[in-house]
């Protein structure tokens, strides 16, 4: 069992980092705190949770927020990886990936709007 998690802790992690993410440095354990603060629309716990949402609605990933679990500062997402099979995971990185790069060209996008507009 510990090998198979740590399996699925290095799955996760380079899918994530394949699509821009990066994870806190950890040794053991069942989940992954992920760092999705450059995809948030501000540096709030309202743009995590409205982060949270579109993940759990449009990616079909239910993560837990940080908030959720007494982080102090929004962006970072709790993502358990120990009850997932293999196949499931990897169909979840694919769907991360293209949200994650989805957002970002989104968020590009609107910034080099409002540098035109102004």
């Amino acid at each position: 069992a510990q090998k198979r998690l740590k399996r699925r802790k290095e799955k996760l992690v380079s899918g994530l980092r394949n699509a821009g993410i990066r994870c806190l440095e950890s040794n053991a354990g069942l989940f992954c705190w992920v760092d999705l603060r450059h995809l948030l629309g501000s540096a709030t716990f309202e743009a995590e949770k409205e982060l949270w949402m579109k993940i759990l609605c449009k990616v079909g990933l239910n993560i837990s927020p940080g908030s959720s679990c007494h982080c102090c500062e929004p962006g970072w997402f709790r993502v358990c990886f120990a009850n997932m099979s293999q196949d499931t995971l990897e169909v979840a990185m694919r769907r991360m990936k293209a949200f994650a790069d989805s957002t970002i060209s989104t968020s590009v996008l609107r910034g080099s709007i409002a540098k035109w507009e102004n």
